[in-house]
């Protein structure tokens, strides 16, 4: 991969953790503000295991045959999906 190739994807998935810490803020300001918890430290694990990821890819230089890089992403995933999926629920009226 080149040069050009490994920043614009370290670019790229840096603003996806913007996105992410965005979604953070509002879970935490939400726990804050209705006093039930939100579990908003959970949304801090997807963007260090996506910032990992990408550096890995970066790295290494190529997408296809890198299991950690992969293994990596969707483990990001599954987290950001369980949390996000809480976190609606629970503004959504999902009172515990």
């Amino acid at each position: 991969m080149t040069t050009f190739a490994s920043m614009s994807m370290l670019l790229f998935w840096g603003m996806i953790a913007v996105l992410l810490a965005i979604l953070y803020a509002i879970a935490r300001f939400y726990q804050i503000t209705s006093g039930q918890h939100s579990h908003y430290h959970w949304f801090a694990v997807p963007i260090v295991l996506f910032g990992v990821g990408a550096a890995r890819y970066a790295v290494v230089g190529d997408f296809r045959g890198d299991a950690v890089g992969d293994a990596l992403m969707v483990a990001g995933s599954l987290v950001l999906i369980v949390a996000a999926s809480w976190l609606v629920r629970l503004m959504m009226g999902g009172r515990r």
